[in-house]
């Protein structure tokens, strides 16, 4: 089977993101569901213009030792990867020629759970972060941005891959979607950064 490369640009020509709609196989999409399901998904509350309230989905970190990851006030602390994650993960950075050493799990149980508007821009992610993201379950429109300029949207279907260059908004809205979705967040973060 091949895979066919899909491109989105924003108005002015600057790429927002590479696609793949059928990267993982649905045999593995099956192996991996139940797995990921048994993740210690977390709820946790965030500190955001001075009120705190829970993130409106959860989310479970995942990584090497001692990559560390903190975002909106937050340290996580990375779990460890299992021999699934280990493959798909080796499997990902063959694929594009990355170094992805974590990635931040997002478990999305029905429409009514979304994230807004952000970029990954964290200093351990240093400085030119981009992001894979691979998607299970339910399809869900993800919207992409540069920090000026109209958005644009794409289907993340369930075995796609997108990849986000460094400095690229996205935001995934809230939906009518009635089944779940987990979306796999790779990431190379700087080990050991936090302890410096």
């Amino acid at each position: 089977m091949t895979m066919q490369e899909q491109r989105l640009f924003d108005d002015s020509g600057r790429l927002l993101a590479s696609y793949w709609k059928n990267w993982l196989p649905v045999a593995q999409q099956r192996q991996l569901w139940p797995q990921l399901q048994q993740l210690p998904w977390q709820q946790p509350l965030l500190q955001m213009f001075g009120k705190r309230h829970r993130i409106p989905r959860q989310q479970c970190y995942l990584g090497q030792p001692g990559c560390a990851y903190r975002y909106s006030g937050m340290l996580l602390e990375p779990e460890p990867f299992d021999e699934t994650l280990t493959q798909l993960t080796h499997r990902l950075n063959d694929f594009g020629g990355w170094r992805f050493n974590a990635v931040l799990a997002n478990h999305y149980r029905d429409g009514n759970d979304k994230m807004g508007w952000h970029r990954d821009n964290e200093p351990e992610l240093g400085s030119t972060p981009d992001l894979a993201i691979v998607s299970l379950g339910q399809s869900r429109s993800l919207r992409l941005r540069w920090q000026i300029g109209p958005s644009k949207g794409i289907t993340l279907t369930a075995g796609s891959l997108l990849w986000l260059p460094a400095g690229v908004y996205h935001s995934l809205g809230s939906s009518t979607a009635q089944q779940a979705r987990i979306s796999l967040t790779f990431r190379q973060v700087i080990p050991h950064y936090h302890r410096r």
